[in-house]
């Protein structure tokens, strides 16, 4: 039987092909970080840390398809999701694709860093409420300093 638990937090590679194929993070401290060539770089992720990875890919045909992710490296012994450009464990907490999701989620995370606050470090259920609502065609819900307290008093009396 595999052991499908994972020490190493989560790795992935951003990919830089100007006007082709854009990969970059909107948010989250990689530990590592290595350049792989000239259009690649490897980052990694302790197990905990929440970052967003924002994807954008232009064709031949000129269509452009861009999609944002948050994630959160996921601890041994934590369930958690197989995506096919991380190694390593994710839990994927916000998918979205197309130009108005997306700029939905960049307008949520701007607000919520204009009350001082790191996306980082928000409640990973909000992220998962904000999906579905986005998903649902429901506004996007309110994130303000009176709820992050609320997670961050729930999450040290845990």
């Amino acid at each position: 039987m595999n052991d499908l638990r994972s020490p190493l937090g989560a790795q992935l590679d951003l990919v830089w092909i100007e006007t082709r194929i854009e990969h970059w993070l909107l948010f989250g401290c990689p530990e590592t970080s290595v350049r792989i060539d000239r259009h690649r770089r490897r980052v990694s992720f302790a197990a905990g840390d929440v970052f967003a990875l924002m994807r954008w890919l232009a064709s031949d045909t000129g269509a452009v398809t861009v999609s944002i992710d948050i994630m959160r490296a996921m601890p041994p012994g934590e369930p958690w999701a197989v995506l096919p450009w991380i190694t390593g464990a994710a839990d994927r907490l916000l998918r979205q694709t197309g130009d108005a999701p997306v700029r939905a989620v960049l307008e949520t995370i701007r607000r919520i860093e204009r009350q001082g606050l790191d996306p980082r470090a928000v409640c990973p259920d909000y992220w998962r409420d904000l999906d579905e609502r986005l998903r649902t065609s429901r506004p996007a819900p309110p994130y303000g300093r009176a709820r992050h307290e609320a997670w961050l008093w729930r999450r040290a009396a845990s």
